[in-house]
């Protein structure tokens, strides 16, 4: 399903084929649901989509059996950022593997709420660790995210400040 899953320029998941990601997700529904992955992937489908409601109901089903499904969850909450800490908790105890994922998540939530310093930090973070674990494609994901942030700063030092008075210059 990977493949039918891009970012957009925004940084956001959206589908390549959107029919071809909804027969992706009924095909996963009509199978068997006993394990995490297949919810996962169909939540993650149907966020995609749009369909917020059908993503939570199936990635809270799933949640007690994956740390990846926090990090999911959390997209779906992308605005409350509390199940990312969550994730992040669990990850520093029982899959430190997965604490570059957590990171990179805070930092694109943060980034989504405008929250260009912490996104940064989040991201540096990510960064560091993905760099020292060698994960070429890894790496390449976050430095694409910290240039969406250097991006979002450069746009918000343009805008007027408040009152008229206009920010400072980038040069």
């Amino acid at each position: 399903m990977e493949h039918l899953i891009t970012l957009d320029d925004s940084g956001r998941m959206v589908a390549t084929d959107r029919a071809a990601l909804a027969r992706a997700v009924a095909g996963l529904l009509d199978g068997p649901l006993d394990r995490p992955e297949p919810l996962r992937s169909a939540g993650l489908g149907h966020l995609v989509v749009g369909h917020h409601e059908e993503a939570l109901a199936l990635l809270e089903r799933s949640l007690a059996l994956a740390v990846a499904v926090h990090i999911n969850l959390g997209d779906a909450h992308r605005y409350a950022g509390a199940l990312y800490h969550r994730a992040l908790r669990l990850a520093g105890t029982h899959a430190p593997d997965l604490l570059s994922f957590c990171f990179q998540h805070l930092g694109k939530q943060r980034l989504d709420q405008g929250r260009t310093e912490e996104a940064r930090a989040w991201l540096d973070k990510a960064l560091r660790r993905r760099r020292a674990q060698g994960e070429a494609s890894l790496v390449a994901a976050t430095e694409a995210a910290l240039r969406l942030v250097e991006r979002a700063g450069h746009a918000a030092s343009r805008r007027p400040a408040p009152g008229g008075a206009a920010g400072p210059s980038v040069g």
